[in-house]
């Protein structure tokens, strides 16, 4: 299995351009993740100059993702496709400047079978810019 930092997102998500929201994964654990994203322009997300609050949450939809992705890779978890079911209690603090690196981290908090409750941050620098629970649905392929 190579090294987390040397496995490529597009190998550990179901994604594909143009709506890849994150660069890299930079943390996984049964429990936790981070990944980081630099919004562009011209990115998926990115109108009018601003990055649109929609693609942070779609952002820490795909970290878990990507952590799941690459747990399974590693054997530590069944492979299955998934889906973002439900966001509660998100706040945005302020929308991300262009070019602005950002990480994106993520941490189970509940896991009730094929449902998971994860609590999510973006951050920029060590200052939060959004965050909020997340529900996704798991269906592990059986």
């Amino acid at each position: 299995m190579p090294a987390l930092q040397d496995t490529p997102v597009l190998e550990l998500l179901p994604h594909r351009a143009p709506v890849v929201m994150i660069d890299a994964l930079l943390e996984a654990s049964e429990t936790r993740g981070a990944a980081a994203k630099t919004f562009r322009r011209g990115d998926y997300g990115v109108s009018g100059g601003a990055v649109a609050e929609p693609a942070l949450i779609e952002c820490a939809a795909q970290t878990v993702a990507a952590m799941f992705g690459y747990l399974a890779r590693s054997g530590a978890r069944a492979s299955g496709l998934g889906f973002l079911a439900g966001v509660s209690l998100f706040s945005f603090n302020r929308r991300p400047e262009l070019d602005e690196p950002l990480r994106i981290e993520v941490e189970v908090t509940r896991n009730l079978g094929p449902m998971f409750i994860v609590e999510a941050k973006i951050l920029s620098g060590a200052r939060r810019i959004a965050g909020g629970e997340l529900k996704l649905y798991l269906h592990d392929g059986k």
